[in-house]
């Protein structure tokens, strides 16, 4: 359980401290971050594996790094460097992790997929479609709603709506572990309303009082974590910048 706890912690730490290094590196007038959402994105994540599939909102970087992504490539395609890893979408996520269950599904892998709704990713049209659709077909998905009043949305079509405090670690995981259970048995969709957290707990410093407090992890250990992590981001962001610049190539071509 304590590899699990330092596991989480460890994704968690990771998303802050590379988006406040983008967010002052790069982009100090960019507003799209995760921040806050931690929580989220790791308590989900942590159930997922090989055969699953995820997708989220443009510039949300938070998503990737729970289910693995190089944290090197992610630093590199934000400099504009040659290696780099796709970034997201927007109003398109939903239906895209709907193709993604499908295949799953006709495979009959076990796989689900998880879209993270965000930065308004909840109104385009193709959201409600990939709600209905996933309803229709019974597909593996979970719906991450990163804000409120989604839960009232699916009722009508019959997918469990479930609230959730989003600062809460403990809480999301436990949620998405049944919503995740619930896809792989054939039991079709979820959506996970997870709420917005900004101005609110803080969810790494609310997760180091429930582990410190129980006496499940010491203090020294999350703090040789949070050293790791600092470490890790500023190797990348060296990487980063002494890998060949990228911006130019394949934009034009020569007939």
């Amino acid at each position: 359980m304590t590899d699990a706890l330092r596991g989480a912690y460890r994704v968690m730490c990771t998303i802050r401290a590379f988006e406040e290094r983008v967010h002052r590196e790069f982009a100090p007038d960019q507003c799209h971050r995760s921040g806050g959402e931690e929580a989220a994105a790791a308590g989900v994540c942590l159930h997922l594996d090989g055969r699953d599939v995820i997708a989220g909102a443009h510039r949300r970087h938070g998503h990737r790094i729970a289910k693995g992504v190089d944290i090197r490539a992610m630093m590199a395609e934000i400099r504009g460097s040659r290696t780099r890893v796709p970034d997201g979408t927007l109003g398109g996520v939903s239906l895209l992790v709907c193709g993604a269950a499908l295949a799953a599904k006709q495979q009959n892998n076990g796989g689900v997929g998880v879209a993270f709704l965000g930065e308004g990713a909840g109104s385009p049209g193709t959201t409600s479609e990939a709600l209905n659709l996933a309803c229709a077909w019974n597909l593996p998905v979970i719906f991450v709603a990163e804000g409120s009043g989604y839960a009232d949305r699916v009722a009508a079509l019959g997918m469990p709506g479930v609230i959730v405090d989003g600062s809460d670690f403990f809480a999301v995981h436990e949620a998405a572990g049944e919503a995740v259970d619930r896809a792989r048995a054939g039991s079709g969709p979820t959506l996970l309303e997870v709420g917005s957290v900004a101005g609110g707990l803080d969810c790494l410093k609310r997760f180091r009082s429930r582990v410190t407090d129980s006496g499940e992890l010491p203090e020294q250990v999350l703090d040789d974590i949070d050293a790791e992590v600092a470490k890790l981001i500023d190797d990348s962001v060296s990487a980063a910048a002494a890998a060949p610049a990228g911006l130019q190539t394949d934009v034009y071509v020569t007939y």
